[in-house]
């Protein structure tokens, strides 16, 4: 086993360790991948299968064009959904997908398109407002291609009655951009549940991408 792959291995164990202990998950729902630098393959969850319980062994490697080279067990069904992010962004080499309880609730609100990077944290972090993919069904390339496309340049995009995908230059970032979209999700609830949210002025919206790819830069350096 090469180093980086031994490597991407860890971080997708520490990212199933850390869905559980901030209770981003229930049962063996979501999935996780880290990629492989420096090789033309990633490291996902397989499916079905508890996080807390998860070793080494149990993951599953593939390659850019979708072959499972590695692995005793099927990969998630999610896999072409994190494959599809990794060809699209280089520089992500960590995905998270959750079906974390503020996420999915505010992306399964009808006539609500977007959730707003509404503080300085989400802004820097995120890079801006964030979409909502159009709902498809779980493994199908219509979901995998719709999260792809509304990710964009961003850090995260929720999906439609069923979670968000986020991602980061490692896992720690990955992480820690799940959690800005769980508490944005939550205190938009709040807000709207007194008035409607404060926008940013214009001219600091406008810099929350170019703050969120230094501040990304900077990390993944």
């Amino acid at each position: 086993m090469s180093e980086a792959l031994k490597q991407a291995k860890q971080e997708v164990l520490k990212g199933c360790r850390l869905t559980c202990e901030k209770n981003f998950t229930v049962g063996t729902a979501g999935n996780i991948s880290a990629r492989v630098l420096g090789e033309d393959r990633f490291v996902i969850t397989p499916t079905s299968m508890d996080y807390n319980l998860l070793t080494e062994e149990d993951l599953v490697v593939i390659d850019m064009d979708g072959n499972v080279v590695e692995g005793k067990w099927k990969p998630s069904i999610e896999h072409n959904l994190h494959r599809y992010i990794f060809k699209n962004r280089p520089d992500v080499n960590a995905v998270v997908h959750v079906h974390s309880t503020y996420a999915t609730a505010y992306a399964s609100i009808e006539g609500i398109e977007e959730m707003l990077a509404l503080d300085i944290e989400a802004a820097n972090y995120l890079g801006g407002d964030l979409k909502i993919a159009a709902f498809a069904p779980p493994g199908s390339d219509e979901l995998a291609e719709a999260v792809r496309d509304q990710l964009g340049e961003l850090a995260g995009v929720l999906m439609r009655n069923h979670g968000s995908c986020c991602v980061g230059g490692d896992m720690q970032m990955a992480m820690t951009v799940a959690e800005i979209v769980e508490k944005t999700c939550y205190s938009l609830f709040l807000i709207r549940a007194i008035g409607t949210p404060y926008r940013f002025p214009e001219e600091y919206k406008a810099g929350s991408f170019e703050r969120y790819c230094k501040f990304h830069r900077e990390k993944k350096a």
